[in-house]
């Protein structure tokens, strides 16, 4: 039995049989697929660092290991500031509790009598150090899945021309499968430069609001809304919750919609008035693909998907415009735009 002779729906089935399995195989690999897809997306967007670096003569393994120390040295900066602000944030709970408590006297005017409620007996005290216990002794299975992801960049970086010169022979410098992975590495890093500075405009602009309405830890709220508006939509609705529960224990129910609503508009004109302006290539994924996709891989890969959701559906989006029989299911992707 050949292919032709098989029904539509018998082939639909079996290639979704097929992705069902593949799927399913993933999300089992996924402590090995993490770290390595991981790699090759940081591998991708440092890629013109490193032909930067070849061009003006440095010796391709010098230049490597120059591009994976200066991650490393971010990975580093960026931990050490996070451990610094979430120590000074747990060292403050005990303040937060009597604030807390103290606010619990306004469910009063709702008929609720605030001598027999008391919100921090909700809080599972324990539950909390426990959580942060457990995260510490995951330090060393994090150390191990950071060295493999730079151990991983640093080789990519250094197979990526010898990749590249296999791929055009084999596939043909013409081809659309050759043409659209080509697509991909600028396209990926376009929307990274983008996303980038999108982000940054949030995040600053979410601590400078929470450093003026008085808010504690401002700056450590304002590069956490950096960093999860990488996820769109979910990300930035995420980072507002511990700064609104701030506001609300330190100047009530009025603190809290405040900063709601400036999270809000903050979002708002970035990606509706600032994204636009900045977005040089139309990245055609409809609004819905968007989303799905951050659930999608999210549940797939977990965290690492979740951040990876974008470019991983650019990716499949590109590999399923490659062939005439699936680029079907890539314009229903799109959101009805058309890059040239």
């Amino acid at each position: 039995m050949t292919a032709e002779s098989l029904s539509s729906p018998a082939r639909i089935a079996i290639v979704g049989a097929a992705v069902v399995i593949v799927l399913a195989g993933i999300r089992v690999a996924t402590p090995i697929l993490g770290p390595f897809l991981v790699a090759v997306f940081f591998a991708m967007i440092t890629a013109p660092l490193m032909a930067w670096l070849t061009r003006r003569g440095v010796p391709p393994i010098l230049a490597a290991v120059t591009v994976v120390v200066a991650l490393i040295g971010i990975f580093i900066g960026v931990l050490a500031f996070l451990g610094v602000a979430f120590t000074g944030f747990i060292r403050s709970l005990p303040q937060y509790q009597a604030s807390l408590e103290a606010q619990a006297a306004i469910l009063a005017d709702y008929g609720i009598d605030p001598g027999t409620f008391t919100v921090w007996d909700y809080i599972d005290q324990g539950f909390v150090i426990q959580q942060v216990a457990g995260l510490a002794q995951q330090v060393g299975s994090i150390a191990v899945d950071a060295f493999i992801v730079f151990v991983g960049i640093g080789f990519l970086l250094l197979e990526a021309p010898r990749l590249a010169t296999v791929l055009k022979r084999r596939l043909g410098p013409e081809s659309p499968p050759y043409r659209h992975l080509s697509q991909s590495g600028q396209l990926l890093i376009d929307y990274v430069v983008v996303r980038t500075k999108v982000n940054l405009i949030t995040g600053v602009g979410t601590g400078l609001f929470l450093a003026l309405l008085g808010i504690e830890f401002a700056v450590l709220w304002g590069f956490i809304a950096f960093i999860l508006s990488y996820v769109p939509y979910i990300g930035l609705v995420v980072a507002a919750i511990p700064p609104t529960l701030l506001a609300l224990i330190e100047f009530g129910p009025a603190g809290a919609v405040a900063v709601i609503a400036a999270v809000a508009l903050i979002d708002a004109a970035a990606e509706n008035l600032v994204l636009p302006r900045m977005a040089g290539r139309e990245l055609d994924l409809s609004p819905f693909v968007v989303l799905f996709s951050i659930i999608f891989w999210g549940f797939v890969l977990g965290v690492v998907g979740v951040f990876l959701a974008i470019p991983l559906t650019i990716a499949v989006k590109l590999f399923l415009d490659s062939w005439e029989e699936t680029r079907w299911i890539g314009e229903l992707m799109g959101n009805g735009g058309r890059r040239e």
